[in-house]
């Protein structure tokens, strides 16, 4: 079928197969890896709401990985109806995933309803962002093959609430470790909130400050380069659409190792 299609429209459907299912085999891995650690989380604690967040998380993004895996290599039919199903699970993931790092900065505060409120509205704005997703990729068959003809121009707007959300969480559980140091220089304190040792935090605030940071900044570059691709009018729109499969994956495997390595 790829006959059909255009030299360098070909080439760009295979790197986006390639893309796709490398993607699947580091998330797979990922699942493979910590299958212990996840045995223990759901058979010897208590299954919370957290831990249930944990696992729609890992369950909705694999399976959108996983489907647009399925989409980039396998003859689907539909595929207009096969993308649509499988960006419904966007809303689900982006909103789990999210909810974990909502509850852990209303655990570092207390439970504070100021902190509650203004993250919780975060919440719902990328939850609510995310809802455009299944609206604004545009795919046709060629064949048997199916091909991304374009994104709308919304299609930016989710990643980029979920860069302001991971933003302002990461800066506000980093200022209230940072509150707890072990030294009352502010200076000292401001130069631990840009420098990756935490030196001056309690073990236990080094541990949650450092796995923050690993995940934004994770995150936040995987977040810049789906949005500039999204927006990026004069790239191709599989190659647009490609960057979204990384990036949920990544995002996802940080936010819950960040989640389990805090449970366990």
């Amino acid at each position: 079928p790829s006959l059909l299609l255009p030299p360098d429209i070909a080439r760009e459907l295979q790197v986006a197969s390639l893309v796709c299912a490398g993607t699947t085999a580091v998330f797979i891995w990922d699942i493979l890896q910590h299958f212990p650690d996840n045995y223990h989380l759901f058979f010897k604690h208590k299954i919370q709401i957290p831990t249930l967040a944990y696992l729609v998380s890992t369950i909705a993004s694999f399976t959108y990985v996983l489907g647009f895996t399925l989409v980039s290599t396998y003859p689907l039919g539909n595929c207009r109806l096969a993308v649509t199903i499988f960006d419904s699970f966007y809303p689900i993931l982006s909103g789990a995933t999210s909810l974990l790092f909502l509850f852990r900065v209303r655990a570092i505060y207390g439970g504070a309803p100021l902190v509650t409120w203004v993250f919780g509205l975060l919440w719902l704005c990328v939850v609510g962002s995310a809802i455009l997703i299944p609206f604004g990729t545009h795919a046709t068959n060629i064949g048997s093959l199916c091909v991304v003809g374009g994104l709308s121009a919304y299609s930016g707007v989710p990643g980029t609430v979920l860069t302001v959300n991971d933003t302002a969480v990461f800066f506000a559980i980093s200022y209230r470790l940072l509150l707890n140091s072990n030294t009352a220089n502010t200076g000292e304190r401001i130069q631990g909130l840009f420098t990756a040792r935490g030196g001056n935090l309690q073990t236990f605030s080094r541990a949650l400050f450092r796995d923050g940071q690993t995940y934004y900044m994770i995150s936040v570059i995987s977040n810049i380069v789906a949005i500039s691709m999204a927006y990026s009018t004069s790239v191709n729109p599989i190659y647009r659409s490609m960057f979204s499969i990384p990036n949920v994956a990544m995002t996802s495997i940080m936010a819950c190792r960040v989640y389990r390595n805090a449970k366990l």
